[in-house]
Parts: structure tokens; C-alpha cells; sequence
């Protein structure tokens, strides 16, 4: 029965991802708007970043450290050669360009398909190292996100009280631009209309720095967040694939599992 809800729970698993990189097309970044997206462009990083081993130009990489030695127990040896000894994973945010902007990706809590892989020995230890050289074609699917800050209610007075201070520091601009009353001075209503103008004002103001602002991908509540060195062509073939062998041995498993009983 376990095998069989390891089939089933696998093909579900594959059809699922192969769902969600076939459900929207890949857009550019400077076309896409905000929310779950597929991007396909070229990565780099604003400063060097190199596997930690080999000092390979990379953009992401992981590596792990395995002991790699024999005991008179084999079940002991297999086991501390499976566990590794040392793992780290880069964080650097990186930048993907597709030819029409740029935007930063943050591979934290990404599903990573690497591009390369190293692996070999030394000393009693196998080391292993996964990396997405610099300059090389990318697909990821994750949250695009252009906001710098979200305007809540506090952020909005803050805004404005600071606006308006400024504005009073030019007591004669001040009252050419509300003075309607020409009594020199600015009553309540006047200081009132000075204060819608300086709300739209702010509101305008940070419309506009966010439609400025730097994109970034990152992961998505709840959704496949996938970096890929592979095209999404053969990420869809991979995933066909995968979701017909699970089918298949699940089929063969409930077949005899059906014999048996």
C-alpha cells in the first residue's frame, strides 16, 4: 500500500507542476504586472559570487560535504555517507535581464533545477557542488513585486505633515496659491484645501516611485516558486514524462495488489 500512495501522490505531484508552468505564458518584465508570473532571461549578480570549493562564477549555488570512508559496519558507513557533514546554499538576490527591463530575483525558499553539478573526492570526504553559472539562460516562475512600500494611513500623514511643513516654509507662496479671501493670512477652509492638495499630492508622488520601482521575484504563498537552468519546453517534457512512469507503475502496483487480495 505504501508504494502504491507514493505512485499515486507522485504522478499528482509532477501533473501539478506541470500545470502550473503551462497555465500562463512566459510574459517579459517590462510587460508583466504584478502578481504570479514566468520570466526566461539571462542572470547575473551586481558582485561576484563563487561556489565556495571551486571559485566557479555563479549566480546560485549549493554545496554539501559528505564523509566518504568504509567501517567494518556497512549499515554505519552508509549511513555517515549519506548524512553531509557541512551543506550551504547561497541567498544572494540576483538580477534577471530578458532584452526589455530587469528585474531582481531572491532564490530564498526556491525549488532550483541547476545548471551544473561537481562532484568528487578528497580526504576521506565527497564534496558536491550545484551552481547556475553567470550569463546563462533562465526560467523562473515565482511573485513579481514592484511595491517599494505600501501608503497606509499612518505613512499618508506622516507625508503630508511633512509636505505642508515645507509649504510653510514659504509663508508667500503660501498665500498666492490659498490666500482666496486676500485677508493675508490662511483661515481653516484655506488650510483645508491646502491639505487635499498636499494627500494628492504624496498619493501622486508614490504612484509614480512605484511604477519606477526595481521588480522583484520572489516566493509566492502557496504556489510552485521554480529557478530553472532547464527551458520551460523541457520542463514540460520532463514532467509528462514523469507523471506517465508514475501512472504506469501505479497501475502495474494496483494490478497485483488486485492478484494478491
Amino acid at each position: 500500500m505504501a508504494a502504491i500512495a507514493t505512485s499515486f501522490f507522485a504522478s499528482i505531484f509532477n501533473y501539478w507542476r506541470l500545470l502550473k508552468i503551462t497555465e500562463a505564458p512566459i510574459s517579459t518584465i517590462v510587460a508583466a504586472a504584478q502578481g504570479y508570473v514566468e520570466l526566461f532571461g539571462k542572470a547575473s549578480t551586481d558582485k561576484p559570487l563563487k561556489t565556495p570549493y571551486q571559485d566557479i562564477p555563479c549566480v546560485w549555488y549549493r554545496s554539501s560535504v559528505y564523509a566518504n570512508r568504509e567501517n567494518d559496519d556497512d549499515k554505519v558507513a552508509d549511513l555517515l555517507n549519506m548524512m553531509p557533514l557541512e551543506y550551504t546554499e547561497s541567498k544572494t538576490v540576483f538580477t534577471l535581464d530578458d532584452g526589455t527591463a530587469q528585474c531582481k530575483v531572491d532564490p530564498q525558499g526556491a525549488e532550483v533545477i541547476y545548471f551544473e553539478a561537481s562532484t568528487w573526492r578528497k580526504n576521506d570526504h565527497r564534496y558536491v557542488e550545484e551552481y547556475l553559472p553567470v550569463g546563462k539562460p533562465l526560467y523562473v516562475i515565482g511573485n513579481l513585486d514592484s511595491r517599494k512600500d505600501i501608503l497606509d494611513e499612518a505613512a499618508l500623514n506622516r507625508a503630508v505633515g511633512t509636505k505642508l511643513a515645507d509649504w510653510k516654509t514659504r509663508p508667500q507662496q503660501l498665500l498666492n496659491r490659498y490666500d482666496q479671501n486676500l485677508n493675508g493670512q490662511i483661515d481653516m477652509d484655506e488650510w483645508e484645501l491646502a491639505r487635499r492638495d498636499a494627500i494628492n499630492e504624496v498619493k501622486a508622488e508614490h504612484a509614480m516611485q512605484a511604477n519606477t520601482a526595481d521588480f522583484t521575484l520572489a516566493k509566492p504563498a502557496g504556489k510552485l516558486f521554480l529557478i530553472s537552468a532547464k527551458s520551460p519546453k523541457q520542463l514540460r517534457s520532463s514532467y509528462k514524462m514523469w507523471v506517465a512512469v508514475h501512472l504506469c507503475v501505479l497501475a502495474l502496483l494496483l494490478v497485483f495488489y488486485f492478484k494478491l487480495t
